[in-house]
């Protein structure tokens, strides 16, 4: 029997199926470990997803770091007695790149889940880490956990934790980015939460035109902030997200089923 899916449905397969998607699968059994994580195991939604694949890089990359850290401390014990602090700071900054990270326009951030401070602990100071209370958070940090969306917001967004292009099309309370697995914007409030996904190409459009996407989003987007809802349809036809067929129909009623408000 076939099967067929509605344009979210399409959207949520595409990015299960995705390299980001397929992480989030195989990985997700570590936020079972943090009570404060925990939900985001059952995510379902693509937003949700791309939340929990931030965190569970952000995780991958403290758990990194504790493990250099580890294995210094026992080199240094073993060759000076002690914790030589300078000489593991001065070998950590020399050794240790991320491949996930921001910048607040004054330092390098790793770690979502933790504040700016906690942050330039573990990326510039990590030799403090032998040391109380900072020892603790090799094993347990949960009381140093932070709201990583509503404290970064849009940073952490446009950051390369995962595939979401920030568009740059937005005003004061929020912003456009485009998750290029799903095929979809998403509109992001200054809380870090998600207010809106538009759907792109309905199944008018037998062959999507996947060029420059960004580009053309950033012609059609304006409108929806301006709340010109037919600029909005009319642009996002003209660069071919919606067929004609379906753009003449939203332009007859007031239902528009390719945007979807959210509630997370």
């Amino acid at each position: 029997m076939m099967v067929f899916l509605t344009m979210p449905q399409r959207a949520i397969a595409r990015y299960r199926q995705s390299k980001e998607g397929q992480y989030f699968f195989a990985e997700r059994r570590r936020l079972l470990e943090i009570p404060l994580f925990a939900s985001l195991f059952n995510a379902n939604h693509v937003f949700s997803m791309i939340k929990a694949v931030i965190i569970l890089r952000g995780l991958k990359q403290k758990e990194q770091i504790d493990q250099y850290l580890k294995s210094q401390g026992q080199i240094s014990l073993a060759t000076h007695g002690r914790i030589k602090h300078h000489l593991i700071r001065e070998r950590f900054l020399e050794d240790v790149r991320f491949d996930y990270h921001w910048s607040d326009g004054q330092q390098e951030m790793i770690l979502p889940f933790f504040n700016r401070a906690m942050n330039f602990i573990y990326r510039q100071e990590p030799d403090k880490l032998f040391d109380y209370p900072y020892s603790r958070l090799e094993t347990d940090f949960s009381t140093s956990i932070i709201d990583a969306f509503e404290h970064y917001h849009f940073d952490l967004f446009s950051a390369n934790f995962t595939n979401l292009i920030p568009l740059g099309v937005g005003d004061r309370s929020s912003q456009a980015f485009y998750q290029p697995d799903a095929r979809m914007v998403l509109i992001i409030n200054q809380q870090g939460r998600l207010d809106v996904t538009m759907l792109l190409f309905d199944k008018k459009i037998k062959k999507p035109n996947l060029n420059d996407i960004p580009e053309r989003l950033k012609t059609a987007l304006p409108s929806y902030f301006a709340n010109d809802r037919t600029g909005l349809i009319m642009h996002l036809a003209e660069q071919g997200f919606l067929s004609k067929t379906f753009a003449a129909k939203m332009m007859t009623t007031k239902n528009t089923p390719f945007i979807r408000r959210e509630k997370e």
